[in-house]
């Protein structure tokens, strides 16, 4: 009997453990090293001047009409800067070239469509604003 109570806590220990893993990582804003651009024609839509937010997101996705919301405020809040969603599903070899692994996920890019962060998860204002700051366009001054 003890046996068994000992794996039950030590399962439950493990989800909770499992459970707080993955909610720390919810909306996190992720450094991306700069790599190749991505262009207007590859998103479906025209990007910012500044700043892109590039969500991925699918019908299922119960988080994804939330997140779109908030991006969409965030940019609105800044000249130049907008909120472009892109439906995984449709775009299934976008998705796989940036290994998007879930939805909703958000890339963020500088005004030359590079990717300068990324965001897995439902992303909170803060974060948003977050990973704008880490858009450094070549001799743009800009505050955020």
């Amino acid at each position: 009997m003890l046996e068994k109570i000992v794996i039950v806590v030590a399962l439950l220990g493990a989800a909770s453990a499992g459970y707080w893993w993955w909610q720390r990582r919810q909306g996190r804003v992720r450094h991306v090293e700069r790599a190749d651009a991505l262009s207007s024609e590859q998103i479906g839509a025209q990007r910012g001047y500044y700043a892109t937010f590039v969500q991925f997101s699918t019908p299922m996705c119960s988080k994804c009409p939330g997140t779109a919301r908030l991006l969409k405020s965030v940019a609105s809040e800044q000249p130049h800067v907008v909120h472009v969603e892109v439906d995984a599903s449709e775009r299934l070899d976008l998705a796989r070239e940036l290994n998007i692994q879930r939805t909703p996920t958000t890339l963020v890019l500088d005004g030359e469509g590079v990717i300068v962060a990324r965001m897995d998860g439902a992303p909170t204002v803060d974060s948003a604003r977050a990973a704008l700051r880490e858009v450094h366009s070549e001799g743009t001054e800009y505050t955020i």
